[in-house]
């Protein structure tokens, strides 16, 4: 395993800030890794912790929610839509159509039409 040495103290970790040193060197010098020094520094207080923000302009543009009240069935012409959750590539859900085609309404016109098609079972 190539990372078995463990970080100093914070005092150490301090001077080393103190004398421009930067996460990567620090961890270059201790051979760990990189995320593992900014958590440590972060933990002590040494280095500040930037907060993900959305830029002003950003603010509010994002997609509305979703209306929950567009479920349900809805007929067609030419198909049958059912509005239902569906998952979502990377977790969560989302109101997504399922449209059926009305395969067995034009079959049932037909039989109608041609009782011999289904043979004769709606005669």
């Amino acid at each position: 395993m190539p990372f078995k040495r463990k970080l100093p103290d914070r005092a150490t970790l301090a001077a080393h800030c103190e004398d421009g040193m930067t996460p990567a060197m620090i961890a270059e010098m201790y051979d760990c890794r990189l995320d593992s020094v900014r958590h440590q520094l972060q933990t002590y207080g040494l280095l500040a912790v930037k907060p993900k923000s959305i830029p002003i302009e950003m603010a509010g543009k994002g997609p509305a929610p979703q209306d929950r009240s567009k479920r349900g069935i809805f007929l067609h012409a030419d198909r049958v839509t059912i509005m239902r959750d569906t998952a979502c590539e990377f977790g969560g859900l989302a109101i997504r159509p399922l449209s059926l085609p009305r395969i067995s309404m034009h079959i049932a016109q037909l039989a109608k039409k041609h009782p011999s098609l289904m043979g004769g079972q709606n005669a």
